[in-house]
């Protein structure tokens, strides 16, 4: 098995590597020891001996230790080799938790196949978990491959040969929920932190943030809940005024260290307000932590309470909290049962959707999501397009509904939901020396004025009011549904030329295209807005 490790430093992002091919027998037990002591004294592994069944990992992420178990009994020696191979994982730079996951795949393996004695037995394993999960299926033979490369066993050759048959794994675009219930979520949201006091929406505050945050800036759930209380800063002499400082995951480590980098990101005044107050709701409570969302937090509000090993609201805490809002606010409350639930990941993809429809170079999109490669990004223009006609069936609902709610934030999609209001209702009769009745319909145009504020097209024009006299009513119908439908083709094409643009932007590295880009963004926003409003007449 092949390590790397750094040897040496010209800056942060330049580094010697030394690369080195590391087997079983490359170390005696006694040398093993000494790396586990090692890592032991630098806090990476918590607790015990190298013989012990049970290490705890220190888990930077999560803010809690990850418990691993080497209790294969039956296979005295394999347990020994999987103790040196966590050790070699480590050092490293393996993640924790992959390296929980690893050795969970590999001693479901060693089980499965009799200590990879049964070949047979193996390659029908893996067929089974290809079959379930094609990723699953592809893990366990990249895990046996590389556990195999470090620890010779009787069928190795053969077990190889197995695991080469399984192809490539190209990974799929991310299955989101339907838009429809995304924007129930968003509305029950809005309206409960809205419309009910700050003693009964407190306890669900990190969802609020959530929710509001990533949806906005491209951020990990992890990269959140890590977020401090001192993240938002003002700065009145800079580029910018607001900005949030948000930590990012480094990836690819080849230390067991746990890097995290900062970057510093602009956001809006209102964000800005929103955290700060956020931040004096929790200090109301006495509760005083260097984390913008403390265990405190959650712990204050439980009857039995329990000693938290972490400090911040962690992964599994956030999870089991959005769980609770969604059974005791979206569905008691609000009476939405069936929803297909938000995964706390998904927001993250709004955000790079957004930013995708708003113009925004791959260049930019990658910085901010922290991606390590541009190519990251494509794969979300798959999803744009739903998207965009999902946002104009329920927009034109808001108009045919006349409705004036307002979100508290930017909706999923971004663009702050303020074309709902150009749907309220128009009164003809309210209006005097206007132009009157024109084809399907009534134009209230200022007679003064007319036509000297015109557009190409009447049904597109905010001042023509859709009424067709009873005779006209089919053909008007169907004069909407062409409007319609060339509109749609118009949104399809402005994507796909914003993907195309992207992309040659990103492969030049030139700036050349960025104003085609955003003015491509404008005419795909407003071919929405009309596409909406067509519908909605409709």
């Amino acid at each position: 098995m092949e390590i790397r490790s750094v040897i040496g430093a010209f800056s942060d992002d330049v580094v010697i590597e030394r690369k080195q091919t590391v087997y079983f027998n490359t170390f005696d037990s006694t040398e093993y020891e000494e790396l586990f002591q090692k890592l032991s004294e630098n806090n990476y592994i918590l607790n015990g001996n190298f013989s012990d069944s049970q290490w705890s990992l220190s888990e930077g992420i999560s803010d809690y230790p990850i418990v691993i178990s080497f209790d294969l009994d039956l296979y005295p020696s394999l347990n020994k080799a999987l103790r040196a191979y966590t050790v070699v994982r480590i050092i490293s730079g393996r993640n924790p938790l992959t390296v929980y996951n690893e050795l969970a795949t590999l001693k479901e393996i060693i089980f499965e196949s009799n200590g990879f004695q049964d070949t047979r037995k193996f390659e029908t394993f893996l067929i089974r978990c290809c079959n379930n999960f094609v990723y699953k299926g592809y893990r366990v033979a990249k895990d046996t491959e590389r556990f195999l490369s470090f620890y010779e066993v009787k069928n190795k050759q053969l077990i190889i040969d197995i695991c080469k048959k399984v192809g490539s794994y190209s990974g799929t675009n991310r299955d989101l929920p339907p838009f429809e219930d995304i924007m129930i979520f968003d509305d029950a949201m809005n309206d409960y932190f809205q419309s009910y006091p700050t003693e009964q929406t407190i306890e669900y505050l990190p969802i609020l943030m959530w929710w509001l945050i990533t949806s906005i800036l491209p951020l990990r759930p992890s990269e959140f809940l890590m977020l401090g209380k001192d993240c938002v800063q003002y700065r009145e002499h800079q580029n910018f005024k607001y900005g949030i400082k948000v930590p990012r995951i480094k990836q690819r480590s080849d230390t067991p260290e746990f890097i995290t980098k900062y970057d510093f990101v602009e956001i809006d005044e209102r964000t800005y307000n929103l955290i700060n107050q956020s931040i004096k709701k929790i200090e109301l409570l006495g509760i005083d932590s260097p984390y913008l969302f403390p265990i405190q937090l959650l712990t204050h509000f439980r009857i039995q309470k329990r000693d938290k090993k972490n400090n911040r609201v962690n992964r599994r805490d956030f999870d089991f909290l959005k769980k609770e809002f969604y059974e005791n606010v979206v569905e008691k409350l609000y009476g939405h049962y069936g929803l297909e639930r938000v995964k706390s990941g998904d927001t993250r993809h709004f955000a790079i959707i957004n930013m995708c429809l708003q113009g925004f170079n791959m260049l930019s999109i990658a910085r901010m999501a922290g991606h390590e490669e541009i190519d990251s990004q494509y794969g979300y223009y798959a999803h744009a397009e739903h998207f965009a006609q999902s946002y104009v069936y329920r927009l034109a609902q808001k108009k045919l509904e006349h409705s004036k709610s307002q979100s508290i934030s930017g909706s999923i999609i971004g663009w702050k939901r303020y074309v709902y209001d150009k749907g309220k209702a128009i009164s003809v009769t309210d209006r005097e020396n206007i132009v009157g009745r024109i084809q399907y319909g009534t134009c209230i145009e200022n007679q003064d004025v007319f036509p000297n504020n015109c557009i190409e097209f009447c049904e597109y024009c905010p001042n023509f009011i859709f009424n067709p006299v009873i005779n006209e009513r089919e053909q008007a119908l169907q004069w909407l549904a062409d409007s319609s439908k060339v509109l749609e083709v118009k949104i399809r094409e402005s994507i796909e030329l914003m993907k195309e643009i992207s992309t040659s932007l990103a492969n030049s590295l030139r700036n050349a295209n960025n104003d085609v880009l955003k003015t491509t963004s404008r005419q795909l926003l407003s071919y929405m807005d009309l596409k909406a409003t067509i519908d909605s007449l409709s």
